[in-house]
C-alpha cells in the first residue's frame, strides 16, 4: 500500500544537504563579518580566523542538537520549532565561545563576549530556519507530489504490446498461465498510475518486480535467467515507489534482448555501511551505434525522484562492470535507512 509524502518538518539537520547549507551560510556570514574590519589582509585575517573557530563548532552543536532531538521538537506546532532553533543558535554560539575561549588564547579584546556570540548564534539560526521555511513552501507535498506523479507517468512499460501477444498465444494452449500473464499486466499498470502516494515497500517494489519479470520469461524463457538476493528483515521499510521495476525492465530491455544466449540478472537488496543498497546487474552485448537513450531517460527519471525525496542523501550509479566477460552493466542505489 503506498503511503503519502510527509509533511516538510524544520529543519532536518539530520539531512547532509541541510547542514552543507549550514556550514556554507555561517562561513560567508563570517566572511562578510571578516572583511568589514578592513580592505588589508592583515586586518580581516585575524578576525576571519577567530570567527572559523568560533562558527564552525557553533554550527556543529546546532546541527547535533537538531538532529538528535528531533523526535522530540517535531511535536511542537511551527513558532514553538521555531523557538527552539532560535534558543539553540544563540546557546551553541555561547557555547561554542566559551569552548574556544577555554582552549585558545585570544589575546585582549580578541574574540566576541558571551552574550555577541550568541546573539550572533541565535540570528543565524534565525536566517537559517527563514531559508529553509521558504525551501519547505516550494517543496510543499503538493508542489512535490505534483512533479512526483509527472515523472512517475512517465514510467510506462514498453513491453504492453508483446506482453499482450504472448498472452494471447497462451489463451488456448495454457489458459492459466495466459491468466496470470495478464493479472501481473494489470497490477504493473495499477502501480504505473496509481496517484495516492510516492512511498511503498521493499516486498512491493520486490513483488511489482517479479511480476514484471515473470511477464517477461514468457517471452524469454530460458534466455532469461534471474537471481535475487534480498536481504531478510527489509520487507518493511518504506522506499519510493517504482524504484526497481524500472531497474529491472532495464536489465531486460538492454541486456536480454541483444543476448543471442542465456542472459543472466542478478537483483539485491541489501543494507551497507548504514544504507540500503538496491542493484541490478546483467550480461549485454555492446552494440555500435548503441546510444543508450532508453537508459539514460530511465535512470534520469529515478535520479530527479530521489533528489526530490533525499536530497543528496541518497545515490544512483550505473556503468559497465570492468574484467568480465561477458560484459555486465551495473545499477546501484543507496537510500539512508
Amino acid at each position: 500500500m503506498h503511503q503519502p509524502l510527509p509533511a516538510p518538518l524544520l529543519p532536518d539537520a539530520c539531512n547532509a544537504g541541510t547542514a552543507i547549507r549550514a556550514y556554507i551560510l555561517v562561513n560567508a556570514v563570517v566572511l562578510l563579518l571578516a572583511l568589514a574590519a578592513g580592505p588589508r589582509p592583515e586586518q580581516w585575517w585575524g578576525p576571519l580566523l577567530q570567527g572559523v573557530a568560533v562558527a564552525e563548532p557553533a554550527a556543529a552543536i546546532w546541527l547535533s542538537f537538531m538532529c538528535l532531538s528531533r523526535r522530540s521538537w517535531r511535536r511542537l506546532g511551527t513558532l514553538w520549532r521555531l523557538a527552539v532553533g532560535i534558543v539553540a543558535g544563540a546557546a551553541s554560539g555561547w557555547l561554542a565561545q566559551a569552548l574556544v575561549g577555554s582552549v585558545l588564547i585570544l589575546g585582549e579584546g580578541g574574540g566576541l563576549p558571551d552574550w555577541r556570540s550568541a546573539l550572533v548564534g541565535a540570528a543565524l539560526a534565525t536566517v537559517f530556519l527563514h531559508y529553509l521555511g521558504l525551501r519547505a513552501q516550494a517543496l510543499t507535498p503538493a508542489t512535490v507530489q505534483a512533479r512526483l506523479d509527472e515523472l512517475q507517468a512517465r514510467i510506462r512499460p514498453h513491453f504492453l504490446f508483446n506482453a499482450l501477444n504472448a498472452a494471447s498465444a497462451l489463451v488456448r494452449e495454457q489458459p492459466q498461465q495466459a491468466e496470470q500473464v495478464l493479472d501481473d499486466l494489470a497490477e504493473l499498470f495499477r502501480a504505473t498510475v496509481s496517484r495516492p502516494g510516492t512511498l511503498s515497500t521493499v516486498a512491493e517494489e520486490v513483488d511489482l518486480a517479479r511480476r514484471y519479470l515473470g511477464i517477461e520469461a514468457v517471452r524469454f524463457g530460458d534466455r532469461m535467467q534471474v537471481h535475487w538476493a534480498v536481504e531478510p528483515g527489509l520487507e518493511g521499510l518504506r522506499i519510493p515507489a517504482l524504484t526497481l521495476q524500472p531497474l529491472v525492465e532495464n536489465a531486460v530491455r538492454h541486456g536480454v534482448e541483444s543476448c543471442a544466449g542465456p542472459c543472466l540478472i542478478d537483483v539485491w537488496v541489501t543494507p551497507r555501511a548504514g544504507m540500503l543498497e538496491i542493484g541490478v546487474v546483467n550480461d549485454y552485448v555492446p552494440r555500435e551505434g548503441q546510444s543508450g537513450n532508453g537508459t539514460r531517460v530511465a535512470l534520469s527519471n529515478i535520479t530527479q525522484r530521489l533528489r526530490l525525496l533525499y536530497d543528496i542523501t541518497a545515490d544512483l550509479r550505473h556503468g559497465r562492470v570492468d574484467g568480465l566477460d561477458p560484459a555486465r552493466y551495473r545499477v546501484r542505489i543507496r537510500l539512508p535507512l
